[in-house]
């Protein structure tokens, strides 16, 4: 029986391959996933390039996929994104320019449809508490302050618009 270790480079192939047409893979996920099977980088880093050159690993095509996923269902903001991709070795090149095309519009829409969301289930002893609340938990996923406030303000002003026609 082999080991994890002695694995031929057709093997290793094979493994890749399989992997990267299950899911959109970046390089150092599949250099993860092969390394487990051998000791010798060589034969991992012509397996990758080889997987490379065949369009298995297209570190382009898996930015705007990762990036479009965690706009669209996770509902990341452009920072924690960033720092994904940075920690899964995608080059600043490669990502930057997707993520300037992000519609603003949207990207502010999904940040209030969140934080009206997360509103409706915190407790808070009052408006400014709930406010800074707000703040902490649209950063923690990710959004720059200036859209937090930006949704924040919208949310005020939608308010007040509603009291108003209330008072009618």
């Amino acid at each position: 029986m082999n080991s994890k270790k002695d694995l031929t480079e057709s093997e290793l192939y094979n493994i890749g391959a399989a992997y990267c047409s299950s899911a959109e893979h970046c390089l150092s996920e599949v250099r993860t996933k092969l390394m487990r099977g051998t000791d010798d980088e060589g034969v991992c880093d012509r397996v990758l390039h080889r997987l490379v050159s065949e369009r298995f690993i297209d570190e382009d095509r898996y930015a705007r996929a990762f990036i479009n996923d965690k706009l669209r269902f996770a509902k990341w903001g452009r920072k924690k994104i960033q720092q994904e991709l940075w920690r899964k070795e995608i080059s600043e090149s490669v990502y930057r320019p997707i993520l300037n095309d992000i519609d603003e519009r949207q990207y502010v829409q999904t940040l209030s449809d969140l934080l009206k969301a997360k509103r409706k289930s915190l407790k808070a002893k009052d408006e400014y508490d709930l406010k800074v609340k707000l703040l902490r938990f649209g950063a923690s996923r990710g959004f720059e302050p200036r859209y937090i406030y930006a949704a924040l303000d919208m949310e005020e002003e939608a308010g007040e618009e509603y009291e108003s026609e209330m008072d009618l």
